[in-house]
């Protein structure tokens, strides 16, 4: 069995990523409104996404057909997020004018293409002699990579102006913390995002790099969710 610091790395985040959950569904205990459960439902498939990628380069990363299918099953998983945040978008700014689900729809028809897309897309991933896992996609997947890319920008800046928004207006300082935890979220998300569709795969950078910066932003990632929370419980007392 041959392991990967690209398992590790994913690893590493999917704990992370569960510390998000963890956030959540405390918020959605004391809201318990549709934000908080579209919220719980959001990070719940991240975390279901990024476990995937872990068990993949722990468990099977010489394993080529397992590897296809976390990258396959991943996009999958990213279209139902990427849906969900944008009707959370269109139902915060525009509920009172148009259904929130013309929000939902777009994304999940266009992440449906790119999902098909990757799918017929070949790529061959091989573990790489430094450990990481490279995944090997040709020329073509330029467009998918592109397709992504322009799904996080579309679904996620709209996100973080939302709460943007509300961390000007709120006076309330649990409202502020929470707004800003979402808004440092969705920004670790775009920069992980750009330096694996952009860095990696038109850059052409060695793997290792992709696994390095994912460990070294988890990191600072966890010791922001550690002092936000910390801070959070010290004014409650």
């Amino acid at each position: 069995m041959n392991f990967s610091i690209t398992g590790f790395a994913y690893l590493f985040l999917s704990s992370a990523v569960g510390l998000i959950i963890y956030r959540v569904f405390q918020y959605w205990r004391k809201e318990k409104d549709i934000i908080s459960k579209l919220w719980l439902y959001i990070s719940s498939i991240f975390w279901l996404f990024v476990f995937t990628n872990a068990i993949g380069g722990l468990f099977f990363a010489t394993n080529l057909a397992f590897l296809r299918f976390t990258i396959n099953f991943g996009v999958f998983l990213q279209t139902l997020a990427f849906s969900m945040m944008s009707y959370f978008s269109v139902y915060i700014k525009l509920k009172n004018k148009i259904s929130p689900w013309w929000g939902f729809f777009p994304v999940f028809i266009l992440g449906m293409i790119t999902t098909y897309l990757t799918i017929i897309t070949p790529f061959s991933p091989f573990l790489e002699s430094s450990g990481a896992i490279n995944w090997g996609f040709s020329v073509g997947y330029s467009l998918v990579s592109i397709l992504r890319m322009f799904l996080f920008l579309v679904v996620f800046i709209p996100a973080i102006f939302v709460f943007l928004e509300q961390f000007n207006k709120s006076q309330d300082i649990y409202t502020k913390r929470k707004t800003f935890g979402f808004i440092f979220l969705l920004l670790f998300v775009i920069i992980g995002a750009s330096f694996d569709f952009i860095f990696i795969n038109i850059l052409k950078l060695d793997a290792i790099w992709r696994d390095v910066a994912f460990i070294f932003a988890n990191i600072v990632f966890l010791i922001v969710l550690i002092l936000n929370q910390r801070g959070f419980s010290l004014e409650k007392k």
